[in-house]
Parts: C-alpha cells; sequence; structure tokens
C-alpha cells in the first residue's frame, strides 16, 4: 500500500527532475538559438567571403548523404558503416573546398533548401491543405515542401555555377537573414507569430544582400585600381624606353655624321700630300737637268 507520504515524495522528486529537465532545455534552447543568431549573420553579411568553408561543410553534408545511401544499399556492417560514410563526408567536403563553382553549386543548393523548407513550415499556409486526415496533411505538406525545395535549389545551383558571385550573396543573404530572423523570435519570445519571425529575417536579408554587394564592388574597385597602376607603370615603361631608344638613335647618327666628315679631311690632307710629293719630284728633275747642263 501506498501512503500518501510516499505518493507525496514520489511526485516531489519527479517535480524536482522535471524542473531541472526544463532548466536544461530552456538553456539548450537559449544556446542554440544564439548560435543559429550568430551563423545566421555570418552567413547573411559575409556569405561570399565565407563560400570556400560553406562549401565544405555543404559538401561534407552532402558526401553524408552520399555515403548513408551507398551503406544501404551495399548493405554494409560493422566498421564498415562510419567508415564509408566518414570516407564520403571527406572527400566531398575537400572537393568542394578547392573547386570554387562544385563548391558554389553544394552550398547554394543547401541554403535554398534550406530556406524554401522554412517558408514552407507548417503554419505559413494553413488553408492550402484541406485533408481531414492529420498524418495525410502532413505526408502531403511534406511531399510538397520537399519537391519545391529540391527543384528550387537545383534551379539555383545550377545558376550559381554560371554566376557565382550575384547567386551566392543572394542566396546566402536570404538564408542567413532567415535563419537569425527566426532564432531571434524564438529568443524574444515571438516565435509564436510566424511572420514576426520572417520580417525580421527579410530586414536581415536585404542588409546583407546590400552589404555583400557594397563590398564586392569595392573589391573589384581595389582590382581595376591596381591593373589601371599597373597599367600606367607599363605605359610609363614602354615610353622610357622609346625615350632610351630615340636617344640612342640620336647619338648613333650623330656619330655617322662625325666619322663622314672627319674622312673627308682625311682625304683633303692626302690629296694636299700627294701634290707636295708630286712638286717636289719635278723640282729634284729640273736641278739633275742644271747639273748636266753645266758639266757640258
Amino acid at each position: 500500500m501506498w501512503s500518501v507520504n510516499s505518493i507525496n515524495d514520489i511526485l516531489e522528486t519527479a517535480g524536482g527532475q522535471a524542473a531541472v529537465f526544463l532548466e536544461w532545455s530552456s538553456q539548450v534552447i537559449l544556446a542554440g538559438s544564439i548560435t543559429a543568431i550568430i551563423v545566421g549573420l555570418l552567413v547573411c553579411f559575409l556569405g561570399l567571403k565565407l563560400l570556400r568553408v560553406l562549401s565544405a561543410v555543404s559538401g561534407l553534408a552532402v558526401g553524408a548523404g552520399i555515403g548513408t545511401a551507398v551503406v544501404l544499399g551495399l548493405r554494409f556492417s560493422g566498421t564498415m558503416i562510419p567508415v564509408t560514410i566518414l570516407l564520403c563526408a571527406v572527400m566531398l567536403a575537400v572537393l568542394c573546398g578547392g573547386i570554387q563553382r562544385l563548391g558554389a553549386f553544394f552550398a547554394v543548393f543547401m541554403h535554398t533548401a534550406g530556406v524554401i523548407a522554412a517558408l514552407f513550415a507548417p503554419g505559413i499556409m494553413p488553408a492550402l491543405f484541406t485533408a481531414d486526415d492529420l498524418m495525410s496533411l502532413l505526408t502531403m505538406r511534406l511531399a510538397v515542401s520537399l519537391g519545391i525545395s529540391v527543384a528550387a535549389a537545383l534551379l539555383a545551383a545550377v545558376l550559381a555555377v554560371v554566376r557565382t558571385e550575384p547567386v551566392t550573396v543572394v542566396i546566402t543573404g536570404l538564408s542567413g537573414g532567415l535563419s537569425a530572423g527566426l532564432a531571434a523570435s524564438s529568443l524574444l519570445g515571438i516565435s509564436g507569430n510566424i511572420w514576426a519571425g520572417y520580417g525580421i529575417g527579410a530586414v536581415l536579408a536585404l542588409l546583407g544582400i546590400w552589404t555583400q554587394f557594397m563590398m564586392q564592388s569595392r573589391k573589384i574597385g581595389r582590382k581595376e585600381e591596381v591593373y589601371s597602376r599597373q597599367m600606367k607603370e607599363q605605359v610609363s615603361m614602354e615610353s622610357e624606353v622609346e625615350k632610351a631608344r630615340k636617344i640612342l638613335e640620336e647619338d648613333d647618327e650623330e656619330e655617322e655624321d662625325t666619322g663622314k666628315r672627319s674622312g673627308g679631311r682625311g682625304t683633303g690632307s692626302q690629296d694636299k700630300g700627294n701634290r707636295g710629293a708630286c712638286g717636289d719630284t719635278e723640282e729634284d728633275d729640273d736641278d739633275d737637268i742644271t747639273i748636266i747642263s753645266e758639266d757640258l
């Protein structure tokens, strides 16, 4: 037989444990909300700069999913299960982190799917379905949400391969802003009104996209400034080389003119010398004729 005191003790113990569990769960929810806000703001305002990190994380998640599918398909057992999943995850994470377009594909795919899934959360469109059965209603919502998420994510991922920077800026701004907005609404205690979270997320997304585009334009401006400076230096160097070449050509022409003048003067002196030698020879001949005539 249970006494009243024993029942009270059990209820008090259960109540104490429940209070501890509720306190612990509230702390976990608080920490999760703060973490979601911080990560969401980083992704929202620095998504393009963190593209390699986001690509590696997305590759890790997709690789883990592929590894799980391989394990289930090949029916591995034992240590082969975690080894296969880890190997696929690490390999795809390394590939996504090293190849920019591949990483952008998976990163944009994952973030777009997350945005669409958050927009189709329960309560956003309560009048969309009219099924009587709750399980049927949830199944239909899940199927529609999954199909739209995959289609939109594939489209955005393909666009990210073609135009990596603008698509990445828009998708990371939306994803980070929406995540931070929903977490902030939960932290503020207004999570019951989902439109409040969407409103905060929309404001943060607009600010994040604008900030990322401004940072990207400044980066492009700095690159163009460096390129123009290099081109000016190259043009200045070419002009200096051209001036030096002209100076050398002028020096060569002056040397040729000087050589021609000095050569002409040398020829004149030679002529004079030849003429002088001929004159001396004639005078010697006259002297010899005079001496011979005197002897006769």
